[in-house]
């Protein structure tokens, strides 16, 4: 058993590569990953979604876009209503912009907002018409 496991070690870590320190960097901000996503669906659920908090607030999101630039940066528009503490607030307006990071070999995205509150982790699809990112547990589908 102890040898199928170094094999099986072995041969993971052949398929995965060396890190070559003089290797260049595939994290890159490529054109290719730029345009607008528009959500699609939280959890498997199509919008609107509404989350419930064990404080009895609430938030409904009832569109998110996210518009990539070819320049590390990002701009949410959102269309959300919530409630904190009872009281309820309707914004049809809001946002965040942020900067982003983008692996053009493995397709892997990072989004992280310019407040830090949001970080978003996941990857584009090949053809670059689907984003999938979570946030915890949550996972947002965007399509281009």
């Amino acid at each position: 058993m102890r040898r199928i496991a170094t094999l099986l070690a072995l041969a993971i870590a052949v398929a995965c590569g060396g890190s070559d320190a003089t290797a260049p960097t595939n994290q890159t901000k490529g054109a290719s990953f730029t345009g607008t996503y528009v959500l699609q669906t939280v959890n498997g659920k199509a919008l609107p979604v509404t989350f419930n908090f064990n404080s009895g607030d609430y938030l409904t999101i009832r569109g998110y876009s996210l518009a990539i630039n070819g320049s590390g940066g990002w701009t949410s528009s959102t269309n959300e209503i919530f409630t904190t503490a009872g009281v309820v607030t309707d914004q049809p307006t809001g946002g965040q912009t942020g900067t982003y990071t983008y692996d053009a070999a493995t397709k892997a995205v990072t989004l992280i907002s310019q407040d830090q509150s949001t970080l978003l982790s996941g990857s584009v699809s090949a053809d670059l018409g689907t984003l999938t990112v979570s946030e915890s547990t949550d996972i947002f589908v965007f399509k281009k």
